[in-house]
């Protein structure tokens, strides 16, 4: 009869390097300050915003902002994991939950999960223009409520989704006025402010259009 054998070592698969790159957490403010991650590596998920709970398993609002190692292109899929060797390019300079996390035994992880972390106000210095830009960006656009928004929407009157339309559009507006006057990078753009708020409504059953007047919405039924 054959044996079994239990898994104690990572097997290199890159599984969980495709899922998301980690969170940020207080222990890895150094890598940020010695220039192993810059800000354009860097995207916010801001408090509001829809993301999976590991903890719950479920897709639920972040209670509290987090900064997130940023995706390849269109995925979530970690910027520094390399596919060809199944590698961290990153690895020896690497955050703390990748160093934590083990796929066979997520005790560790799962405890570390929502403590301690970091957000922009910890690592954009005072003397940083776009600090105060950021301040008053989440002051003007803070992420609203898009658990309540998913549950509502299907029933939702024309003008709820004008609303939705007219703080999207400038919400928009902001990010270009900041944009053209420091000159950021759409990389850069994502750390600063995060997603725009129309991207975080596609995945509730929107779809966009752009015309001469800005972004219009439409909500079909998944």
């Amino acid at each position: 009869m054959a044996r079994m054998t239990h898994q104690n070592e990572c097997k290199r698969c890159g599984t969980c390097c495709e899922k998301g790159g980690p969170a940020l957490h207080t222990q890895d403010l150094f890598l940020i300050e010695k220039g192993f991650l810059s800000f354009d590596k860097i995207i916010t998920i801001r408090s509001g915003e829809l993301a999976h709970d590991p903890v719950l398993n479920s897709v639920e609002p972040v209670k509290t902002e987090l900064l997130k190692i940023r995706g390849i292109k269109d995925s979530w899929a970690c910027i520094f994991y390399d596919k060809s060797r199944n590698g961290c390019s990153i690895y020896d300079h690497r955050p703390l939950a990748c160093k934590i996390l083990k796929c066979w035994d997520t005790d560790d992880i799962l405890e570390l999960a929502g403590k301690d972390l970091l957000s922009r106000l910890d690592i954009v210095k005072d003397g940083n223009p776009l600090k105060e830009r950021l301040i008053e960006y989440e002051e003007l656009f803070p992420c609203p409520d898009l658990k309540t928004v998913s549950r509502t929407i299907s029933r939702s009157s024309k003008k709820r989704v004008k609303k939705l339309e007219r703080i999207i559009n400038k919400d928009l507006a902001y990010r270009i006025r900041v944009n053209d006057e420091f000159n950021l990078s759409v990389s850069q753009e994502l750390f600063y402010f995060g997603r725009p708020l129309f991207q975080l409504l596609i995945p509730l059953g929107f779809t966009t259009r752009e015309n001469s007047s800005g972004i219009k919405l439409k909500f079909a039924k998944p």
